[in-house]
């Protein structure tokens, strides 16, 4: 029995194999018993931040070379890892055979408290099938607009299925530089999910963007160990807590990868179909006329996701403009020429004097400049007011 966790993304690159693995070290050292899946087809993104590099893949299980203990790593600080490889994409094509001895390999390495499944980015069979076999799905977004539009892309997805079977979907927003662009990075996703799709999500907490993240990464250390007072890891921590409150009951291993495979079944192409009838054809064309009209204002929606508050496209790579800009510094006047004279004489204001007549130089010219404020490591109370 445990608490099965999906984290998954619509874009690559927003840190969710990061939030995965520290996410699992801070419920395993709160006493938890932890399995970490590296579900990202052929990257083994865990191991390099880790520092580990297992000789076979779940690749190797499938085709019976190895057993599943022979390929897992066994108590990394407290956690136990299965390293997918390129067998998850396997997976989807296994004959009943295989995936009962697959799910019998499963149900032998013991019981854990939660399995959190680290996927690949994207719509794949294998990533749509895990996201609905499991108790929570985590969504990580970041405050650039494409991780917006591919994250709502990925939502879109999942929705066309019954929504009242899928599980509960919150929202990560990392890399976050000021607590306002991770507040008007949900609401415009929640915004259009709201406004389009069936389904409902919910903020799950921020990771900030820490300076000592990247250098964790170097290191092949995870930044909850390598730094466990930064901001970062204070963030995961309460990550962790949330989703231990919001927990469901538990959920049968044997039930989950019974679904799991069936569903990575379901995702491969369908036989042929028999040629529609006239009539079909003319009502398939209604629907297709109206779907049209619901699509071009879906557009219409996501195109302001791209867009900044003044109606310009957001430069790539770059945050929200709802991000608070850096304080510009007024430049020094030229000084008045001597063949000017309605200049001469008059005194300059007190601003546009040289540093170094202030005191030596030692006077801060923008002390008088607002400050950004402060970045808030928890925005749930703002949610609770504005989009409740």
């Amino acid at each position: 029995m445990a608490n099965v966790i999906t984290i998954t993304s619509g874009k690559g690159g927003v840190g969710k194999t990061s939030i995965s693995l520290n996410l699992s070290l801070c419920l395993a050292s709160q006493g938890h018993r932890v399995c970490l899946f590296d579900a990202d087809l052929g990257l083994a993104n865990v191991n390099v931040l880790t520092g580990i590099f297992p000789e076979h893949g779940l690749d190797a299980v499938l085709t019976g070379e190895k057993k599943l203990e022979d390929i897992m790593v066994r108590n990394f600080q407290g956690i136990d890892i299965i390293p997918g490889s390129s067998g998850v994409e396997k997976m989807a094509d296994l004959t009943g055979a295989e995936a009962q001895r697959l799910i019998q390999a499963f149900l032998q390495m013991g019981s854990y408290d939660y399995f959190i499944f680290d996927t690949s980015a994207g719509i794949s069979a294998q990533v749509m099938a895990f996201c609905r076999a499991s108790h929570q799905m985590v969504l990580v977004i970041t405050p650039e607009p494409t991780s917006l539009t591919d994250a709502y892309s990925l939502l879109k997805v999942l929705s066309r299925t019954n929504v009242r079977d899928l599980p509960p979907v919150r929202v990560v927003v990392n890399q976050v530089k000021t607590a306002a662009s991770a507040r008007s990075a949900y609401a415009k996703l929640r915004k259009t999910v709201k406004k389009f799709l069936s389904l409902k999500i919910t903020a799950l907490g921020i990771v900030a963007r820490d300076a000592n993240v990247p250098i964790s990464v170097v290191s092949q250390v995870p930044f909850t160990m390598l730094f466990p007072g930064s901001a970062a890891s204070r963030c995961i921590r309460s990550l962790a807590t949330k989703l231990k409150d919001g927990a469901a009951g538990d959920l049968p291993m044997e039930i989950f990868w019974d679904q799991c495979l069936e569903l990575m079944g379901s995702g491969r192409a369908k036989e042929t179909e028999k040629k529609p009838r006239a009539d079909q054809v003319e009502q398939m064309l209604t629907t297709i006329e109206a779907r049209m009209t619901d699509l071009l204002e879906e557009v219409a929606s996501i195109k302001q996701i791209l867009m900044d508050d003044r109606g310009n496209k957001a430069p790539a790579g770059r945050e929200s403009a709802t991000a608070l800009p850096e304080p510009a510094l007024a430049p020094y006047p030229k000084k008045a020429s001597v063949h000017n004279k309605a200049q001469q004489g008059k005194k300059e204001p007190d601003h546009y004097k040289d540093p170094d007549q202030y005191q030596d130089g030692k006077q801060d010219r923008q002390q008088d400049l607002p400050q950004p404020p402060k970045l808030v490591l928890d925005f749930e109370s703002w949610m609770a007011e504005q989009l409740n």
